[in-house]
């Protein structure tokens, strides 16, 4: 009787103990380990974060006591589970610390074989060859870590690494191409597993390109085959998104601008090709071939609703002394009567406007010339004829680099003068 009593005594007494030393479980951690090494940890986090969301459920608020007593238990419910949302894996052990700060470890592994060589095929849909590979330039280590991330893994595990594979390709193409948007498939043929990503532009697209390449320092003729060559350049601008147009305008017009200058001809005659973008659906794309170091240029008249000296042609070679000031010579000749004049001169540019003086000989007049571009199309000349103390006033429009036509005052008489460029 004495000893029933110090029995209960005690049990009494322990049950307190026991109780003061237990605790609600507060947060639980889940690690999955591949007992096989070959699994990435980018499969590896998701496999712990979707059984971390579980063991959350299954433990919070619980008291660490009772679960500490059912361990057995619970390991085994967390094997069922593991094994049900791991496909292709099996858990071989659970380890469990039943604390405030409950740990589990997973140990699991491939049920089958796994994948050793993935092949990675990485299109960009709806633009030319070139400008997929400068669009695949923007994510360059993107192929590397989608195969180190699939690499190791259970060939069964495909449905949902391919998942995983989805969120890390979607999240670097909106970081580096928010203009652009990709869709990834897991696929097994045989013994190959292929993962397929397929990055496609989304919004307002650039269909057309309105391309000109043209000179104001050397004849245009002379740059036929730049011109060609370039047109081809310039059309693989097609299909890419406006958006990215306009986010990499200038990244654009300096790739074109160090292409054309290591060109052998652009090279040889020491030219300064200046590009400009003008990011548009039907997307005008203009190249000038600049000089710092001489003018030369050939032109032919033809005057509708003049009487006279309505066929006639000019030749012009200048070099530049300054940034801003040239010194030319210049051959005219009138066909009429084949009429010869010559002359040299002086220019002085600012801005828009060009001011010239040119000696013409052999009348022995001076010729003073002010001209002015509105645009790259319209320019307004004013001009004086010293010996015959007359002016004269035109506005000129340039239908493309080869022909342009000028509206004239002479003074006396209005006419049209057709202008062949050279």
């Amino acid at each position: 009787m004495k000893l029933n009593k110090i029995i209960i005594l005690a049990a009494m007494t322990c049950l307190p103990l026991q109780q003061a030393f237990s605790a609600p479980i507060e947060d639980v951690a889940v690690q999955v380990v591949d007992t096989s090494g070959g699994t990435s940890p980018v499969l590896l986090h998701k496999m712990s974060s979707s059984m971390q969301v579980v063991a959350k459920q299954l433990f919070i608020d619980k008291d660490d006591g009772a679960i500490a007593a059912a361990e057995g238990d619970y390991k085994r419910l967390l094997t069922e589970i593991g094994d049900r949302v791991f496909t292709g894996y099996e858990l071989v052990d659970v380890r469990l610390e039943a604390a405030r700060q409950t740990r589990i470890t997973l140990l699991a592994r491939p049920w089958g074989a796994t994948i050793s060589q993935p092949v990675i095929d990485l299109q960009f849909s709806g633009v030319e060859a070139e400008t997929a590979a400068l669009l695949s330039g923007r994510i360059p280590e993107l192929k590397e870590q989608l195969k180190a991330a699939i690499s190791g893994a259970s060939v069964d595990a495909g449905d949902w690494a391919g998942g995983v594979l989805r969120r890390m390709v979607r999240s670097q193409v909106e970081e580096a191409l928010p203009e652009f948007r990709a869709a990834v498939d897991v696929l097994q043929e045989g013994d190959r597993t292929l993962v397929q990503v397929v990055i496609y532009p989304v919004g307002q697209l650039v269909t057309n390109i309105k391309y000109e390449l043209r000179s104001e320092a050397i004849p245009n003729i002379l740059l036929m085959d730049l011109k060609y060559k370039y047109a081809a350049e310039c059309d693989k601008l097609r299909g890419l998104p406006l958006a990215y147009v306009k986010h990499h305008q200038a990244e654009l017009e300096k790739m074109l601008t160090e292409k054309l200058l290591a060109e052998s001809s652009v090279r040889e005659f020491e030219l300064l090709p200046v590009v400009k973008l003008e990011p548009a659906s039907n997307m005008p794309v203009s190249i000038m071939i600049n000089s710092d170091k001489y003018k030369v240029w050939f032109e032919g008249y033809g005057d509708v609703g003049r009487d006279n000296e309505n066929l006639s042609g000019k030749a012009h070679v200048g070099k530049f002394i300054s940034p801003k000031e040239e010194i030319f010579g210049e051959a005219e000749v009138v066909l009429d009567h084949v009429n010869w004049r010559f002359g040299a001169g002086y220019s002085r540019y600012w801005g828009k406007s060009v001011w010239s003086y040119t000696r013409r000989m052999p009348m022995g007049d001076n010729n003073y010339r002010l001209e002015y571009n509105l645009s790259p199309k319209w320019r307004l000349r004013a001009e004086h004829f010293s010996e015959e103390d007359r002016n004269e006033f035109g506005v000129r429009y340039r239908i493309h680099e080869f022909l342009s036509a000028e509206y004239v005052y002479g003074g006396k008489e209005f006419y049209m003068r057709i202008i062949g460029n050279l």
